[in-house]
């Protein structure tokens, strides 16, 4: 195989988009006036991204429950699980409340209106772009918890 043919299996990668280009682009999708169909869709991004958070969340609990029953014996049994379970819960609870704070923040798309629908349509995605990031951002934070957690649980078990 010659690397030409390599390269046409292989699509060019798709490129972000800055919200003014997303939204033509969701306007050369839907029909050029078509505002309402998009305005659906950002709607539906916006209800996949709380679905979500909302299941970060149940980890969150998850864990936070789990450490009330087990975690003053797991901490007690060295310095090295206490140190864990704490840095683990630290990030934990900084994820819960960044996803309070971004995806799980009720705001209704209706509620604030730019100049012209345009602009407002564009507003909606800007704010659909900050709430995926802190999205994002919650879970590296629950990952990192997670993982302090575990360590704290690996200590207990090994007795390090």
């Amino acid at each position: 195989m010659t690397p030409a043919s390599t390269n046409q299996a292989r699509p060019e990668p798709a490129h972000p988009l800055s919200p003014e280009a997303e939204l033509d682009y969701l306007l050369e999708i839907h029909g050029e006036h078509n505002y309402s169909k998009v305005f659906d869709v950002v709607v539906k991004q916006f209800d996949v991204l709380q679905t979500r958070a909302q299941m970060l969340l149940g980890l969150v609990t998850i864990s936070l429950t789990i450490t009330g029953f087990s975690g003053p014996k797991i901490a007690a049994s060295s310095t090295f699980s206490k140190l864990s379970i704490c840095f683990g819960l630290v990030f934990i609870l900084a994820s819960a409340v960044l996803m309070l704070l971004g995806p799980l923040q009720l705001r209704w798309g209706t509620r604030r209106r730019k100049d012209t629908l345009r602009d407002s349509l564009a507003h909606l995605i800007v704010r659909r772009n900050e709430r995926t990031w802190k999205y994002h951002l919650a879970s590296a934070l629950l990952i990192v918890g997670l993982t302090g957690y575990v360590g704290s649980l690996i200590g207990y078990l090994f007795g390090i």
